[in-house]
């Protein structure tokens, strides 16, 4: 399997890609040269595609793509000698090759239509069925010019193997398709599919409970990827089944036929996806022809009929409509008889498949994605689909969510398909996802984890410890941090338990995929893998000499984040997961005990105060929601309503900020008046506190994550307000959140999707573990109040920095030692609480990749403060 993995280099794949983007590139100049956009034939052209004529030629390049597609694979059909007649009855021969064509150096567009024909009578629809209708409506002087550009090209490619490797058109799919800014159809690296699918099909797990040299129920079970795109993850998967089937005694010629005709479901809402799709899977054993396959292009938009269709989420529906598989087929197929797709209803209906395995859309249909590419819901605006059919389809897809839903708008399309996903599988059977991180440790998401510890075991969490977001992706540009979700549906045979696997990387190559996921495997079917509660080590993955990341088996919490993600140092989730249940163990030190420390979420010690839209914004139709205007900066030299609203990084050193804004009282408006402004204001203003919590912190920038203000004041956007009943217990509370050990917890339960940040909501920070400050005695709230007292004027360095941090060390001395009576080791240069710093400072999402760092200048390191790289 590995010399399988290392048969084509991945510099020879990229040069090739290069080869064929130039040559598309080139064709659809040589196009537009005759044929202006906006031309009857441009439109009649991107029409074959269910596309628009766009004037940045992307439609136009697609459709070089297509027929530089059908043409190379037209001479891997001839290179095996695939068996097609003349005519219906007439006497088999092999295909014809592409020079044949070619007669005095000048093609013949019309005979090749025909032999494509003559190869559609057989199969391979989604290949060559939109490139023939293409080629026959263009004159035959721009087919010929065409046709030379595009297989000049070809030559090249076949020269170089591509009729033999399944990554180049995956690669060129991804620098072509400019819709993916809305459909969200990343490439799934080669690598990262090619773990998934190792991780999706075990050696020790076939699909159906056979054996993998059983041919007969491996020819039976059915994979599935409902948003295929480029068909990496299909391929990837049908490979893999094939090969080890191959290697227990198994002929993968003998799988190929019923595995294309009902085993590879690939839907995607982009033809050119599919056609794409297909040449990969087919592409396996081109010489070997079959019956059928469900290669599908689902309906988008508005519809003939009046109805919009929303792609393969449609499929969510109970029952599968009849119409809405014809009508694929028909996009797909060049409109093939009802009679020729008769059984494909049957292949897309729920609980009935071995594996679906996705990289589905991510764009939300809410929030600031919509603001900042001025469209009504990025989710639904491909191919320029207007505002109002936007709602419609954004309305039909929640009448098909389940309740309660795992979807929202906030999660993005990537919780439906997840939802279509377990909808689909067997019992048994085995979902394998690729994600955006949020689905591990958004608040959104959260319906989503249930689901998934109700209805899975097994479940497998693989994350990359990356110091940025693009380092932390398996897919190709989304730059945006992801995880990779693989899950067995079925109840689960213990209490919610899964692996989380956090790679230092991602891997370099399949071969290298491929090593990893056996070596994951074996860890978990060997014993060897530990558990987050004994506190007794990690289990490293490596191969070889190389370490490659860190395993840890978790129990999932019953609500809120799955924390084990993207860590680089697994003792780090330990010494979290104890202290959150107030158990901190010293490290460095022998694991014989633990000291107690009470640990309570912050909503049992205090209240919250208002989400900041209920302070200053207005509804959407004008009315005033928050009582208050914003004034920022503050104009008054002495604010009646003192606001703590942003956050400025320098300002905020310090463990005292000053309020950076002001609330004026609004006028009446509309149906609000001003005695109900006046009220409204009244509540607001009743939550002026002086603690605030940092519920955006950037742990490469900012130094504090609880701010206290001189005076009681409205916190806003940034810095909502921690609102308790004693208000000295305010000074101990700040302190906590403000030590390492409260740094630790806050990185353990935020959101850390985004690289070197770790962020919260205003719902969400009632349940961030802290201090108990309530069992605090006199004595020791005195103590608190002293030490903070002492150390106000105290800067302190951004938290990337916090093992250089002479301030924070010092806190953590007083609030340990001082207020909580612990041992004064634990707080020593090169003890556990050191240890910990340390450590804390190499984790990637708290640096970040950061390549400088801050120095106070001046006396006592008081007075500013500048970078030096590291």
């Amino acid at each position: 399997m590995l010399v399988h993995r290392a048969g084509v280099p991945p510099p020879r794949i990229e040069a090739l890609a290069t080869e064929l983007e130039n040559g598309v590139r080139l064709a659809a100049e040589e196009f537009t040269r005759g044929h202006i956009y906006g031309s009857e034939l441009g439109a009649n052209i991107a029409s074959v595609l269910g596309q628009s004529d766009d004037a940045d030629g992307q439609t136009r390049r697609m459709a070089m793509t297509v027929i530089a597609n059908a043409l190379v694979f037209h001479e891997s059909l001839a290179e095996v000698e695939f068996q097609v007649t003349d005519a219906e009855s007439g006497p088999k021969r092999g295909v014809r090759p592409i020079e044949t064509f070619r007669p005095g150096g000048l093609f013949a567009p019309g005979e090749i239509c025909l032999e494509w024909e003559r190869i559609l009578a057989v199969n391979y629809w989604p290949i060559f069925w939109s490139a023939k209708e293409m080629l026959r409506l263009m004159p035959t002087a721009t087919a010929n010019a065409l046709l030379g550009w595009l297989w000049l090209t070809g030559q090249k490619l076949v020269a170089g193997g591509v009729t033999r490797s399944h990554d180049l058109t995956g690669i060129v799919f991804q620098r072509l398709i400019a819709d993916r800014k809305f459909l969200a159809t990343y490439y799934t690296r080669p690598e990262a599919a090619a773990l998934l699918a190792a991780l999706a099909l075990p050696n020790s797990r076939p699909p159906g409970g056979a054996d993998w040299g059983d041919g007969e129920t491996l020819a039976s079970a059915q994979i599935g990827d409902f948003a295929c795109g480029t068909g990496t993850l299909l391929s990837m998967a049908y490979q893999r089944m094939s090969l080890l089937h191959e290697l227990h005694g198994g002929n993968p010629r003998k799988l190929h036929s019923p595995m294309m005709r009902h085993g590879l479901v690939g839907l995607d809402v982009l033809n050119i996806a599919v056609h794409l799709t297909a040449a990969m899977l087919a592409g396996s054993h081109p010489d070997t022809p079959f019956d059928g396959e469900c290669l599908l292009t689902m309906p988008y938009g508005e519809q003939d009929d009046g109805n919009v269709a929303i792609g393969s989420l449609d499929l969510l529906a109970k029952t599968v409509q009849r119409s809405l598989i014809d009508t694929a087929a028909a996009i797909s197929a060049g409109g093939r008889a009802p009679e020729e797709v008769r059984d494909l209803v049957s292949r897309v209906g729920h609980a009935q498949f071995d594996l679906v395995m996705m990289n589905p859309p991510f764009v939300r249909s809410t929030g600031m994605e919509a603001e900042r590419r001025g469209t009504g819901n990025p989710a639904f605006a491909a191919f320029d689909t207007e505002k109002a059919i936007q709602r419609r389809m954004q309305d039909s897809l929640a009448s098909l969510r389940g309740q309660p839903s795992i979807g929202t708008g906030n999660t993005g399309l990537a919780a439906d398909f997840l939802d279509l996903a377990l909808r689909k599988v067997r019992h048994d059977g085995v979902v394998a996802l690729v994600l955006p991180l949020s689905a591990v440790s958004g608040r959104e998401w959260e319906e989503a984890r249930k689901a998934i510890g109700r209805h899975c075991q097994e479940i497998t969490v693989v994350t990359i410890a990356g110091a940025g977001s693009y380092d932390s992706s398996f897919s190709a540009d989304t730059g945006m941090a992801e995880c990779l979700l693989i899950a067995q549906k079925g109840e689960q045979k213990e209490a919610g338990r899964a692996t989380f696997v956090m790679l230092r990387q991602r891997p370099k190559s399949t071969v290298e995929a491929e090593l990893l996921a056996y070596e994951i495997s074996h860890i978990s079917g060997s014993g060897q893998l530990r558990s987050i509660e004994r506190m007794d080590g990690q289990i490293e993955i490596t191969i070889g000499d190389d370490h490659y990341g860190v395993m840890l088996d978790a129990p999932l919490p019953e609500s809120g984040p799955w924390p084990l993600a993207g860590i680089l140092d697994g003792e780090l989730a330990q010494e979290a997961w104890n202290l959150e249940r107030g158990k901190l163990i010293p490290l460095g030190k022998p694991r014989i005990g633990h000291i107690e420390i009470p640990i309570v979420p912050i909503s049992r010690i205090a209240d919250r105060g208002p989400y900041h839209a209920d302070i200053y914004w207005d509804n959407s139709d004008g009315t005033p929601r928050g009582p208050f205007e914003l004034i920022k900066p503050a104009v008054s030299p002495v604010p009646t309503y003192p606001i703590l609203w942003a956050h400025n990084a320098k300002r905020e050193r310090r463990l005292v900020v000053d309020p950076d804004s002001e609330g004026r009282i609004k006028p009446a408006s509309g149906r609000i008046s001003q005695v109900e402004l006046q009220e409204k204001a009244a509540r607001v203003w009743g939550t002026a506190t002086r603690a605030h919590y940092n519920r955006d912190l950037q742990f490469n920038a900012q130094s504090i994550i609880a701010a206290m203000t001189e005076v009681p004041c409205i916190g806003g956007r940034a810095w909502p307000s921690v609102i308790f009943e004693n208000r000295e217990h305010e000074y101990a509370f700040a302190l906590w959140s403000n030590s390492t050990l409260g740094l630790l917890l806050h990185w353990w339960v935020s959101n850390k999707t985004q690289s070197g940040r770790g962020t919260t909501t205003v719902t969400s920070i009632p349940n961030i573990p802290t201090l108990d400050v309530r069992t605090l005695s006199g004595a020791q709230v005195a103590a608190a109040t002293a030490a903070f007292d002492d150390l106000r004027e105290r800067r302190f360095l951004p938290f990337d920095q916090i093992d250089e941090d002479l301030a924070r060390a010092e806190l953590d001395r007083r609030l340990l030692v001082d207020v909580l009576g612990l041992p004064q080791t634990l707080a020593e240069p090169g003890g556990p609480i050191d240890l910990l710093r340390r450590k804390l400072a190499r984790e990637p999402q708290i640096h970040g990749g950061k390549k400088s760092r801050i120095i106070f200048s001046g006396r006592k390191g008081e007075r500013s403060e500048r970078r030096s790289d590291r």
